[in-house]
């Protein structure tokens, strides 16, 4: 029954390459069991990560794909970042960072949190990312990171910033993806950080009605606004911002099923899927357009 609902939903996706979706049903299925921070679901999600970052034909970066980090020593914790890279030809030695977080909340009472939209979706984007650079040189280097223990404190990023495989100095853009297969209320998705780049909102509002672009600061103070609304400190992005790195967040507010049980790949609404994952990859595009100066200087 379940690969005929998966079939009908591919059917209903229409243009949407099918492995973007198929990588978020596989990432929020109940046998990867939430994919919580040291468990055997997020062993087998990193698993499936470096699979396809192997079949990508993506470098490693030194002994492997896999990298872990202590965020926590009392008692100690650790979590593991996925890693890979795409070498670039003309600034090969300036990065891209592109981040998605693909830990989640695991299981409680017995219930399984899927994380299809939180975050399987951004994850299955930056594959896909990963799949297109690869089929010819790009002109900026772009390093893949898969982060574990976004949901805890945005620990994966941190302990990428500060400990960086390759120089920090050397990194000119993040480029963050969390939340991107649902709409909220407003019916929209947000760029955040985009205000710093004037000639790429010009070129993308033309086309994506649905897509809201944001200061760092976000919308307007409001009572109400915590958690996912402190934009600078929502995802991944946060310690590249506090780094000095300028970064773009592709993502969404809460939904009604945000950190419940209820997100299932069953609930991406395809048709805004595919706006997404198009905004990002004219973005990219866009940015390859640019010199490393450029995007440090806005």
């Amino acid at each position: 029954m379940r690969c005929i609902l998966l079939l009908l939903f591919l059917a209903v996706a229409g243009g949407l390459q099918a492995r973007v979706l198929t990588d978020i049903q596989q990432l929020s299925a109940a046998s990867m069991q939430g994919r919580k921070t040291a468990t055997a679901g997020a062993e087998l999600a990193r698993q499936f990560i470096s699979q396809r970052y192997s079949e990508l034909g993506l470098q490693t970066v030194g002994d492997g794909y896999q990298h872990s980090f202590v965020y926590s020593r009392l008692p100690q914790k650790t979590g593991v970042n996925v890693i890979g890279v795409v070498p670039g030809c003309r600034y090969s030695q300036h990065y891209i960072a592109v981040t998605a977080h693909y830990d989640h909340l695991g299981q409680s009472g017995g219930e399984i949190y899927h994380g299809a939209d939180d975050n399987a979706s951004g994850v299955a984007a930056m594959l896909e990312l990963a799949a297109r650079l690869t089929q010819s040189c790009p002109a900026y280097s772009y390093i893949f990171i898969a982060t574990d223990a976004e949901e805890s404190g945005l620990y994966g990023s941190k302990a990428f910033v500060a400990a960086p495989p390759v120089p920090l100095s050397n990194v000119v853009l993040n480029l963050n993806l969390d939340m991107i297969s649902r709409q909220d209320k407003r019916g929209k998705l947000y760029l955040t950080g985009a205000r710093r780049f004037p000639a790429l909102i010009a070129e993308l509002e033309q086309d994506y009605s649905k897509l809201q672009f944001l200061h760092h600061r976000g919308l307007t103070r409001s009572p109400r606004d915590s958690g996912r609304h402190d934009w600078p400190n929502a995802s991944d992005h946060g310690p590249f911002h506090r780094a000095g790195i300028a970064y773009l967040f592709f993502g969404g507010q809460e939904h009604p099923h945000y950190h419940t049980p209820e997100d299932t790949w069953q609930r991406i609404e395809p048709d805004f899927l595919q706006m997404a994952m198009s905004g990002i990859w004219q973005t990219v595009q866009w940015l390859e357009q640019q010199t490393p100066t450029t995007l440090r200087s806005q």
